[in-house]
């Protein structure tokens, strides 16, 4: 029991963590009166900080583990070609459906500050919180499997933040799009074991949602957001189960 209280602690404050590191740092920037592009940047720098650095200390006291999928960086193709799969898999059913896709992109002064957050930032936040301490959290006390479906399932619950004024339904479908999505990313990060393998794909995921977002005719309708997001399911499903099934169904399927 004590370990389940110690993940549940663990999955909460890291969660907390990463709505205190995007507040905060625009909050001190709004007390001191910076402008929004220093206040852009000031949250970029200080997020992973703070999100990052606060998940090691609650780690190392909670659990004096070291991090499963936590590893040396090291460089990997295959999650890029995976990522370019499951995003051209998007588009194409998006286009299919004949409407625009489900993005958090919006219209900033200037475009190297949403790249820097979109792109890079937010992308290795969510790795280290989703496929670092959250996964270790889990994988603690669970089965890898029942780890692997829980991560995915939590990652879908936090991106309800983009729901907007939408329907009740549409918060279903949200997390249900978003789940395939962390699905995808954490096989890629078991499979490539390691969370920078699913980093890279996040990233790549990330840059060609904030290029093609730039022109393309975005969902923001709230009776059109469930049409939307069913290309995310269908393309990130399809990739996730790809990586599954040509990483781990022979090799590490039946520990999943």
């Amino acid at each position: 029991m004590r370990k389940y209280v110690k993940a549940l602690i663990m999955i909460i404050l890291i969660l907390v963590l990463m709505v205190v590191g995007q507040i905060t740092p625009l909050a001190v920037a709004d007390h001191l009166n910076f402008s929004e592009n220093t206040a852009v940047i000031l949250m970029t720098v200080t997020y992973p900080i703070i999100v990052i650095g606060g998940g090691w200390l609650l780690n190392h006291f909670l659990f004096h583990q070291s991090l499963p999928l936590v590893s040396k960086w090291r460089f990997q193709w295959w999650p890029i070609l995976y990522a370019i799969l499951a995003d051209g898999l998007i588009y194409l059913f998006s286009w299919i459906a004949q409407t625009g896709f489900h993005s958090s992109v919006t219209t900033m002064n200037n475009w190297w500050l949403q790249f820097a957050m979109t792109v890079i930032s937010a992308p290795l936040v969510e790795e280290y919180v989703f496929r670092g301490y959250v996964f270790g959290a889990l994988d603690s006390i669970f089965s890898r499997s029942v780890t692997v479906w829980l991560t995915a399932f939590i990652f879908g619950l936090i991106h309800l933040s983009s729901l907007g004024k939408a329907a009740w339904y549409n918060a279903v479908f949200l997390v249900i799009a978003y789940t395939a999505m962390g699905m995808f990313f954490t096989l890629i990060a078991v499979a490539g074991k390691s969370l920078w393998a699913s980093f890279t794909a996040h990233v790549i995921n990330n840059l060609l949602i904030y290029i093609v977002g730039i022109w393309a005719v975005v969902s923001t309708s709230s009776s059109m957001m469930w049409r939307s997001l069913t290309g995310t399911l269908l393309g990130m499903g399809i990739a996730a189960g790809l990586v599954y099934w040509r990483f781990l169904r022979n090799k590490q399927g039946r520990k999943l």
